[in-house]
């Protein structure tokens, strides 16, 4: 079998056949001739005969035999007409803009997916930033409008990824586990791209969204989401709880004398348990408040009342057992809690859909610890577009072509 023969069967390119190849310093330079004449505009594709210009161009290919491999061969540039422009012509074995084969940039997406960005710049040999690059242009190909279909449930929220008050929009398919979207931003703007990828019709479609009480997103939500029902995550409803809890327990603190205030050192995490979760001590502890410290015991009454709705399963009695809370929050005597009566309120509607849906920002939370694991192995995202082209890379359920690397 010829040398030739060899290669040709080992590239597995389409479009090209292997001419002759050269060795030098560990590098394998194998020089091809394509297989077809036409030209086809990138953009458009619009096929022509007549060339405009032609060089010779390097792809870099996965390795042969230890060495690190090239692919040599003419590459044309065509006048579009079409298009009015002249462009490089597409190959079918490299994508558009790229000095990498389609096989290598698929091994080095797979390795992003499970690897740092170090250890994938040191198993391929490239430049730190080139994995960024080749990830946007796996996303750009794989990525289509097919995942906007079917979607009725679905989670926003955003996650903090650099200094200076940096966010990233995260849209997520509660149905499929997965991120659908992602963009720059936490206003109700940084939604309209997601909008007008989903279009009216699918718009109209989606029923439950899953949200934290972030004024930004509700505005956006209602305006392009007519059908759609808003749940309010439970867990920023209990965090607003213990906030108003511990602003009470500070405030009764302070008007102890300082002498006294060593008996209420450690009340904070008595206070902040849950009635289901409280041992023999604590419960001791909990027990003084209710002559010792009146109002942080009412405080604590409040807490662990208003987090009982969620235990219902019936919306009429969950609305009824809310607005006895709201009524005996207004009157409590206690400034925190008379806010939170306000805001909780305020957001019924959202709080008590959670009752009839079981809905919450669960898995939005999950995906947004594994961003911000990616974030911190990659030591941080100079652009927004790298890190979202790494998020659709790993938590869109991307399926790679198969390559086998070993």
């Amino acid at each position: 079998m010829r040398v030739t023969t060899l290669l040709n069967l080992l590239l597995r390119l389409p479009g090209l056949w292997v001419r002759g190849l050269e060795i030098h310093d560990d590098v394998l330079t194998i020089r091809v001739h394509r297989r077809f004449r036409k030209l086809t505009c990138p953009e458009c594709g619009t096929r022509v005969r007549g060339r405009f210009q032609e060089k010779t161009r390097q792809w870099r290919h996965l390795g042969i035999w230890g060495f690190t491999t090239y692919i040599e061969g003419p590459i044309r540039r065509l006048r579009c007409p079409r298009c009015k422009a002249v462009r490089t012509e597409a190959v079918p074995w490299a994508r558009h803009a790229s000095d990498f084969t389609r096989p290598f940039e698929d091994a080095v997406g797979y390795l992003a997916q499970k690897l740092d960005h170090t250890a994938v710049t040191r198993l391929a040999g490239i430049a730190w930033y080139t994995v960024g690059r080749i990830a946007k242009r796996l996303m750009a190909e794989l990525l289509d409008e097919s995942r906007f279909d079917g979607l009725r449930r679905i989670g926003i929220d955003e996650i903090f990824y650099r200094r200076h008050h940096r966010f990233l929009t995260v849209v997520v398919d509660h149905d499929r586990e997965c991120v659908i979207w992602a963009g720059e931003g936490k206003t109700a703007k940084a939604l309209e791209p997601f909008f007008a990828l989903l279009g009216p019709e699918r718009c109209r479609q989606i029923e439950l969204v899953s949200l934290d009480m972030g004024l930004a997103y509700q505005k956006a939500v209602r305006q392009h989401l007519p059908n759609a029902t808003i749940v309010f995550d439970h867990f920023h409803v209990v965090r607003m709880a213990q906030d108003a809890l511990d602003q009470v327990r500070q405030e009764v603190r302070r008007q102890v004398p300082r002498a006294q205030r060593s008996t209420h050192r450690g009340m904070r995490w008595v206070v902040l348990r849950r009635a289901n979760e409280h041992d023999k001590e604590s419960l001791f502890r909990l027990s003084l408040t209710q002559t010792v410290n009146i109002p942080l015991y009412r405080g604590y009454l409040l807490k662990e009342t208003l987090l009982q709705v969620y235990e219902y399963r019936d919306p009429v009695a969950a609305r009824a057992w809310l607005l006895d809370w709201l009524n005996w929050a207004g009157r409590s005597q206690l400034r925190p809690f008379a806010k939170l009566a306000i805001s909780v309120r305020r957001h019924m509607d959202g709080i008590l859909s959670y009752v009839t849906t079981g809905l919450s920002n669960g898995r939005v939370e999950g995906l947004n610890n594994k961003i911000r694991l990616l974030n911190h192995r990659a030591f941080g995202f100079h652009a927004a577009a790298s890190l979202i082209a790494t998020v659709y890379l790993c938590c869109s359920n991307i399926a790679l072509p198969h390559v086998q690397l070993l």
